[in-house]
């Protein structure tokens, strides 16, 4: 299927012709939810089944077709069926502290996108592998295992990153640990359209953003700090190197500081 309405209303339309007969009206009705010109109930209600059969990998994303996402199974995908994992939900926590912490049971919920009663019941299964920290003034918390590298850390100072819109370390729940300038947050965090980030040290220093144009490509940076010529060059570099990612020639690549 080349999208996600196409798959709701095919499988409605199989659906319906097993329900009941004074069921069939109901179900073919408009929908009460989104557009009600374009889904019908049984769409609608297809589609919210569709997420807790995505949990266990009934449906997934298959190729793309040009523009559009495709949908099929995971086995029609791979050729066999996922195995478990063992203590799943501690190994979900854990990689979330490794990549967030440190953080805090809001962080994970809000994350998650789940309830405040089913955070903590999560959060508590790996309560003895975590150590409470002090991080830019507010209490958190973070993985033991994690503290000696925490602590023996060095960083490059010249360590420069093109960090894609949406990339999972821009998901952060407290963004001043990777923005500390506010007034900054909703340029790179936005509803829509979200720009790439510049990275110094793991830390935002800018936004970048691509303009495709058939096998070229326009690439402007933009800093809010300061760059030197020797950094504005490891910009470009990048630049070029995720223009023959995409297998594009880049036209036209700026750097500028505001």
């Amino acid at each position: 299927m080349k999208s996600k309405e196409t798959l709701d209303q095919t499988l409605a339309d199989i659906i319906q012709i097993d329900l009941p007969k004074d069921k069939q009206a109901l179900w073919c009705a408009p929908s009460m939810y989104g557009n009600p010109e374009k889904q019908t109930v049984g769409g609608a209600a297809v589609s919210f089944l569709l997420r807790p059969c995505s949990f266990s990998s009934l449906v997934v994303f298959g190729e793309r077709q040009g523009v559009s996402p495709t949908f099929t199974s995971f086995k029609n995908w791979t050729g066999y069926t996922p195995a478990g994992i063992p203590g799943a939900e501690k190994e979900l926590l854990r990689k979330f502290l490794h990549c967030y912490g440190p953080a805090t049971v809001d962080h994970l919920m809000n994350w998650l996108g789940c309830s405040v009663r089913q955070a903590y019941r999560l959060w508590s299964t790996i309560s003895d592998e975590i150590v409470l920290v002090q991080a830019e003034g507010k209490t958190c918390y973070m993985l033991s295992a994690d503290m000696d590298g925490l602590l023996s850390a060095e960083g490059d100072e010249e360590k420069l990153i093109l960090l894609g819109a949406h990339d999972p370390y821009l998901d952060m729940k407290d963004r001043a640990i990777i923005l500390e300038n506010q007034s900054f947050h909703k340029t790179v965090w936005k509803f829509v359209a979200n720009p790439g980030a510049v990275l110094r040290r793991g830390r935002i220093i800018g936004t970048w953003k691509t303009k495709t144009l058939k096998d070229k490509l326009d690439i402007s940076i933009t800093a809010w700090e300061t760059v030197t010529s020797a950094e504005q060059q490891a910009l470009e570099q990048l630049a070029e190197e995720y223009a023959a990612f995409r297998l594009l020639r880049i036209r036209n690549c700026g750097v500028e500081c505001v």
